[in-house]
């Protein structure tokens, strides 16, 4: 992690934080904040590789994937429950 994207991985965990709480805290909220999570991850790493110049096609579809996959998971939990 470089210096200078410090204050982007702050912004990220102040996002996801309130997301993770508003999570817990708000059941009748949860498949929305988990989408919301997902959507917030996605976006923010393509826009760090965007700025960086690194954005390519693999890159995309990781994010994508992983914002999927954490999605679904959030949301089964949040079924279960």
């Amino acid at each position: 992690m470089k210096a200078k994207h410090l204050p982007a991985y702050i912004i990220l965990g102040v996002i996801l934080t309130t997301l993770g709480l508003t999570y817990f805290q708000f059941p009748y909220l949860r498949i929305t904040s988990a989408i919301l999570m997902g959507v917030s991850y996605f976006l923010w790493g393509i826009v760090m590789h965007f700025k960086d110049k690194t954005l390519h096609l693999p890159v995309v579809l990781e994010y994508l994937g992983l914002s999927l996959l954490g999605i679904m998971i959030l949301i089964f939990i949040s079924l279960r429950a």
